[in-house]
């Protein structure tokens, strides 16, 4: 039998007892750690806020723009129904602008074609590519895509979207354009007028269809070259739109950029008898006196 302080059971080696226990953690929330998971869920708590007010405040200034707007404009009576409007020219700017609706596949790529929703809200709100504006783009393009449908959506765009200008008059939606550069209703374009319209929206924009015939020109046939590899036209179809003749020309303050080569033509100039003209010696006196 031995004498003295019993030791305690080893691990390892060591005793127990003494610097080699292990100490039990603080039995709190988190531990030591839990300043930082406090912090962390003020934050996330701030974050979800501030979401959440950021969206409430998106709603209101989209209900007293975009959608307050479109509320107001299908009352009006040149609002123009989709139903209303050919196929071809539905069509032709489905070429144009990147849009789910009627369930379209593309094979062209996303960068080649201005978002409809996105160019829609940008437009209405005039919001530009600022970090600040691309927020509130942001917010507002899901809020619109859950109020309105793609139909809806796409009969504001034809109605609402920005198609250049003549001289100092812009030209919004698919009517004002049709009478200002063609001098005729939209029902009553005809496909290469329809794709000639749908070609400003292409990247970079025409602002002045009116100083870029040539572009103009090259444009339209880019969207009717999609439509024939979109299947929504055949091989004559597109041929006979693509030999129609340019429907731009200089335009004239108020006067339809398509009228006739020999529209208006400036009057014959009134010219004296020879022997009522002056000579260059009457023009001479009449100087001096």
């Amino acid at each position: 039998m031995k004498l003295g302080k019993p030791k305690g059971k080893t691990l390892g080696g060591a005793p127990r007892g003494g610097k080699w226990t292990t100490q039990a953690e603080p039995k709190r929330l988190g531990g030591k750690y839990r300043g930082s998971f406090i912090l962390l869920g003020v934050l996330g708590v701030a974050v979800v806020v501030g979401m959440a007010v950021f969206g409430f405040m998106a709603q209101q200034r989209l209900e007293r723009g975009l959608l307050g707007q479109y509320r107001q404009s299908v009352r009006r009576p040149d609002w123009v129904r989709l139903n209303n409007l050919p196929p071809r020219v539905v069509n032709a700017f489905l070429a144009a602008v990147d849009t789910t609706s009627f369930q379209r596949t593309s094979e062209f790529e996303r960068r080649t074609r201005p978002l409809m929703t996105r160019d829609l809200v940008a437009q209405v709100h005039r919001l530009d590519e600022s970090v600040a504006d691309q927020a509130w783009r942001a917010a507002m393009v899901p809020l619109v895509e859950a109020r309105l449908s793609r139909r809806a959506a796409l009969e504001y765009y034809l109605n609402r979207v920005s198609l250049g200008r003549t001289g100092d008059w812009p030209a919004y939606g698919v009517r004002r354009a049709s009478e200002d550069y063609f001098g005729k209703d939209p029902r009553a374009m005809t496909l290469g007028e329809a794709a000639t319209l749908a070609g400003i929206l292409l990247p970079p924009r025409i602002d002045n269809p009116e100083a870029a015939s040539a572009a103009v020109g090259a444009r339209r046939n880019e969207i009717l070259r999609r439509m024939l590899l979109e299947k929504e036209i055949d091989e004559a179809t597109f041929r006979q739109a693509m030999a129609e003749p340019l429907g731009f020309q200089p335009g004239v303050d108020y006067a339809p950029m398509t009228r006739p080569a020999d529209w208006e033509k400036e009057p014959e100039p009134i010219r004296l008898p020879p022997e009522l003209r002056p000579t260059l010696a009457d023009t001479a006196r009449s100087g001096e006196s």
